[in-house]
């Protein structure tokens, strides 16, 4: 028997937004150019703005988003209409997937900033109704004008100030009211990295049971909200099950963690608290994984682990706060592992590129460098495809403990032996890598460079530094293979919400005195030159047809300008490379 869709969602368990889920679910859907389904602008912003997403709200989501799959073929409708209804489910479905995996890392730093202001004075300043101008109210309270910039944009792009000609105010909201009001201070028994201390619960250790055990516990119960910005209860969430999940994942247990896999089976070591902050999470039901948890489980310890990198700058925000100069710097052995997960797929698109390229203009190279090494991912995909009887492989990073990671990997057999290492290789200063070559007799051979979110670690860039860069490296024949986030504002990370994990990635980077560039160029609304534009003018050629752009940032049809790609893979031929091939300029 056929029904109409409206008589199929009345069939499923109950959802609290079913009148606004039948809408979105019936509104105008395509496919764009590079094949990702979208849905209308109208329906992102209902969905956005009425159907909480995130943890256990997310999982009700997929619960009835299933249910109408499953009943699709029974639907009263033309075959267009289906496809179209097929469509929405699938953006839908990705949309709560990226929320439960981007909120995460940007709620752990949301419960940090916050816990600070609370302590200096700003969140009762706030409530009071009283508006902060950045300059003047860090002269008269002695702090930091430009963190304390970088706090209040972070806190209003993620929905819980205003901005106005005079400077932020607290949102006119009751879950904003009441997030400011019952935060509290981070206990100092708190302040460590509870990643190490959880990880090494797993290991067996056993003397800090009662500090992970009171730090896993929230005694607050779950509250729904009402739209996308985040209550107390899911920011106390998120700070916690940050580490908690990074633990699995440096203990090695995430991958057993798939959907319906028992949590006790596969982790006997299991805590009470542990099974209560994962079920409240979404990522639980009865003790089994879910499809919410499994989706965490896989794709988020790599945004995790780069953000939970940053644990110095944040255990110390009342000092950067209060001083002028950071006396802290991010810890890259913890965030090697992390950012190979993150990168794995992006390295995968650059070799992808790179056998086309040598394919079609028959590009035999001899050198593969791999800078920002972390555990060798980019090389290890290359040397399964190629191994190591025609390429000489090269491994660079500014920090010991990456390269360490990356000697273990080699060692393990999962990297080439004839790979060599270049240590304290800043990549803002290419004479360490290129002298390299020069000594080891391998300047002037067909190259390869591959480079994972590396580039916009360089401090205190400039637009004419950056161009710099480039040109040191185009000139040393270096094809470069490397892969950005794009640099996203205010607005466009109140738009999309919770569908990137930017705000967060923005933040630590911002604090830390790193720089990320946008994919695109919008004259006035930015000082910083696009990447594309950085590369072209070093005398690089971009090739568009070899470079992958990932998801736009808006999943509904917009203009290319106002909708960037999440993040861009640049593919970039010197221009020694370019003649010798006889290439010509598109």
């Amino acid at each position: 028997m056929e029904l109409s869709l409206l008589q199929v969602i009345k069939e499923l368990p109950n959802h609290s937004r079913s009148k606004e889920l039948l809408n979105i679910l019936s509104g105008e859907t395509g496919v764009s150019s590079s094949g990702f389904p979208f849905i209308s602008d109208n329906s992102f912003k209902q969905f956005r703005d009425n159907i909480p997403l995130l943890f256990k709200d997310g999982l009700a989501v997929l619960h009835f988003l299933n249910g109408i799959e499953r009943k699709l073929t029974s639907i009263d409708c033309t075959a267009e209409q289906l496809e179209s209804i097929g469509r929405a489910i699938k953006v839908l479905r990705t949309i709560v997937y990226t929320a439960c995996v981007t909120s995460t890392p940007d709620l752990w730093i949301l419960r940090q900033i916050l816990g600070t202001h609370k302590e200096i004075g700003i969140l009762s300043h706030l409530l009071g109704g009283s508006e902060i101008e950045v300059k003047y109210y860090s002269e008269k309270n002695g702090l930091n004008a430009d963190q304390l910039s970088t706090d209040l944009h972070f806190l209003y792009s993620r929905g819980c100030l205003v901005e106005s000609d005079r400077g932020f105010a607290i949102k006119d909201s009751p879950l904003v009211h009441e997030l400011f009001k019952e935060i509290e201070e981070i206990p100092d028994l708190f302040k460590v990295n509870m990643v190490n201390k959880i990880t090494d619960w797993f290991y067996g250790e056993k003397t800090e049971e009662k500090l992970i055990r009171s730090f896993l516990k929230t005694d607050l119960p779950y509250k729904p909200i009402k739209d996308w910005v985040a209550g107390i209860t899911q920011v106390e969430l998120g700070y916690r099950l940050l580490p908690l999940v990074l633990g699995f994942r440096v203990a090695g247990l995430t991958d057993k963690l798939n959907k319906g896999a028992s949590i006790d089976e596969q982790i006997p070591m299991m805590l009470p608290e542990m099974a209560m902050l994962l079920t409240q999470g979404g990522m639980l039901d009865d003790g089994i994984v879910t499809e919410l948890g499994a989706r965490v489980f896989n794709r988020g310890p790599g945004p995790f682990g780069i953000i939970s990198a940053y644990h110095p700058y944040m255990n110390q925000l009342r000092e950067l706060l209060a001083e002028d100069d950071a006396k802290v710097w991010v810890r890259r052995g913890a965030n090697v592992a992390a950012s190979q997960d993150a990168n794995a797929k992006t390295f995968k698109v650059g070799n992808d590129s790179l056998n086309r390229f040598r394919e079609k203009y028959d590009f035999e190279f001899e050198v593969f460098i791999e800078h920002a090494v972390g555990q060798g991912e980019a090389t290890r995909q290359r040397f399964l495809l190629d191994g190591e009887d025609t390429i000489k492989y090269i491994g660079a990073d500014l920090e010991d403990a990456a390269i360490d990671k990356a000697i273990e990997q080699q060692e393990m057999g999962l990297l080439p032996q004839n790979m060599q290492f270049i240590r304290g290789a800043d990549i803002g200063d290419p004479g360490k890598a290129i002298q390299f070559l020069e000594e080891n007799e391998l300047n002037g051979k067909p190259s390869v460079m591959m480079v994972g979110n590396g580039f916009h670690e360089i401090r205190q860039q400039t637009n004419e530094r950056m161009v710099e860069v480039f040109q040191k490296y185009q000139e040393a024949g270096l094809v470069l293979i490397f892969t950005e986030e794009s640099a996203l504002n205010d607005e466009d990370l109140l738009y999309t919400a919770w569908n990137t994990y930017h705000a967060g990635f923005r933040y630590v980077h911002q604090i830390s005195g790193q720089g990320l560039r946008p994919a695109i160029d919008r004259g006035h609304k930015s000082i910083l030159w696009s990447w594309r534009k950085c590369i072209r003018r070093s005398g690089y050629h971009l090739l568009e047809d070899y470079s992958y752009r990932s998801r736009s940032i808006y999943p509904f049809k917009s203009s290319r300008e106002e909708n960037p790609s999440i993040s861009v893979t640049y593919f970039c031929v010197p221009e020694i490379v370019f003649r010798s091939l006889g290439l010509k300029t598109s």
